[in-house]
């Protein structure tokens, strides 16, 4: 069993120093101990003035960094650029690991986008996936008297009493059962359903002076959609019922491993399952795998996926890092399955049509698909450049449907033509879209970003053809 000192300490060394104010990381040892200690706040007042006080202190750190580079050549301009990201990015760690819920997921994406923000941001913020500052047993033990009645120590053979991963909603401790299955039990951060709430109500009163404008109804319904997104994600109930779904569509062959739910031992705040041995991918790259290793994980992913799209009609919207193991003998482990869209009958059918309509190279009813997700009535409705802007983009979700043989999700350029467009969708205001956009995004951009992190390939036609059929087969 780690110690909490061992996991402290582990999680230090993840995370950068800033080597002028704190190069052994003192400063940043007290943060983590502070962080870890604390009740998540819920107060919607507590949280909006901590954020903004984050705000404050942030560009007054680029400010000061302005100041001092006006007098400073090219290197040292760098080096202090470097130091302000570094500084930033630790204050935003720490207030996001204190905040948790939805404020917490944002720095997850963030971390999740390697060359959209500073590499400095990506490699602090990346600790948010799994090695956040856990919460302290005590209100571990709180949530289990609240759920079961019974503390840890009195339900399992053994509880070790320290996470040994933490993320935004939760933390996971590694247990034993009576009959002997080593399980992970993961357990909800107190109130964090409430902050959820609190923060998507803040953020709707921040918003109110668009209400005038005319995509104020397309802004409500989004917002209305990702607290239903997040709010998903504390149901542990929901993710359970997801998890004994999952497991019937994969057999032993593919090499892909959904752990088994406990039922006894799970509650709508916890959830224990099959322990599964392996690692996270910012460890398993430490190993400098080869390629034909990578492209072996990114294929099994890639069938995971699509595997999960065409028989259960799901999008699996949180693809960060921390929800896939790499196991020793090969096989990929999915072990989070709290955000996840099951598509109706009328969404399964509007996102088929637009791919269906790319694959058939058949401009006039993909245009037609993208005026209805960006819900016009007629592509006539959409000013050109909008229609184009959102085309191409979708052109580009296409790419590796339309290649054939092994396609590249490492190629730096494929990724960053996908994200500047989505910057420059964003930036002429061409947001307007059915809610299910987020899902589709969210799912994509994920799975992408962690195959650009891998730097692996895979026949992706193949196996849309492979998945797909089984579809056809059952119509």
């Amino acid at each position: 069993m780690r110690s909490e000192k061992i996991l402290e300490q582990e999680l230090l060394k993840a995370l950068p120093k800033d080597r002028n104010s704190d190069p052994a990381g003192l400063h940043l040892a007290n943060l983590v101990t502070s962080v870890s200690n604390k009740m998540v706040p819920v107060n919607s007042f507590s949280r909006i003035w901590i954020l903004g006080s984050l705000q404050a202190r942030v560009t007054f750190g680029y400010l000061a960094y302005w100041l001092r580079s006006r007098f400073s050549d090219a290197e040292e301009k760098q080096r202090l650029k470097s130091e302000a990201h570094l500084a930033a990015a630790l204050q935003l760690f720490g207030t996001m690991g204190y905040l948790r819920g939805a404020v917490m997921k944002v720095g997850q994406m963030l971390a999740n986008l390697p060359e959209v923000v500073p590499e400095e941001f990506a490699e602090v913020l990346s600790a948010l996936h799994f090695e956040a500052p856990p919460m302290h047993y005590s209100l571990v033990r709180e949530v289990f008297l609240d759920e079961f009645g019974r503390e840890p120590e009195e339900m399992f053979a053994s509880f070790e009493q320290q996470a040994f991963a933490a993320a935004s909603l939760g933390q996971v401790h590694r247990a034993r059962l009576q009959s002997g299955e080593e399980v992970a039990v993961k357990i909800q951060y107190p109130g964090i359903a409430r902050t959820i709430k609190n923060d998507l109500r803040a953020l709707r009163l921040l918003l109110q002076p668009l209400c005038l404008t005319r995509d104020w109804e397309d802004t409500i319904a989004k917002l209305v959609d990702i607290e239903r997104m997040l709010l998903l994600e504390t149901d542990y109930i929901k993710e359970a019922d997801h998890c004994r779904q999952a497991r019937t569509v994969f057999v032993d062959a593919d090499q892909v491993v959904v752990p088994k739910v406990y039922d006894g031992y799970s509650s709508k705040r916890v959830l224990t399952c099959e322990y599964l041995l392996g690692c996270h991918i910012n460890e398993y790259l430490q190993r400098a795998p080869e390629q034909a290793e990578r492209d072996h994980f990114t294929t099994l992913l890639t069938v995971a996926t699509y595997r999960l799209y065409y028989r259960l009609h799901w999008l699996p919207a949180d693809p960060h890092p921390g929800n896939f193991i790499f196991m020793p003998d090969g096989r990929l482990g999915l072990i989070d399955f709290g955000c996840t869209l099951v598509m109706n009958d009328e969404e399964w059918c509007d996102s088929n049509a637009a791919i269906q309509a790319a694959l058939d190279r058949d401009m006039p009813a993909l245009n037609q698909a993208i005026a209805s997700a960006c819900r016009f009535n007629h592509p006539d409705e959409m000013a050109p450049d909008h229609l184009e802007v959102i085309r191409q983009g979708f052109c580009w979700f296409m790419e590796p449907w339309q290649h054939e043989g092994l396609f590249n999700f490492g190629d730096k350029a494929f990724f960053l033509r996908g994200i500047e467009n989505v910057i420059e969708a964003a930036r002429k205001r061409y947001t307007r879209s059915v809610p299910m956009t987020i899902w589709s995004n969210r799912f994509t951009f994920g799975g992408r970003a962690f195959c650009y992190k891998l730097q692996g390939r895979c026949e992706f036609r193949n196996i849309f053809l492979g998945e797909s059929a089984w579809q056809h087969q059952k119509l």
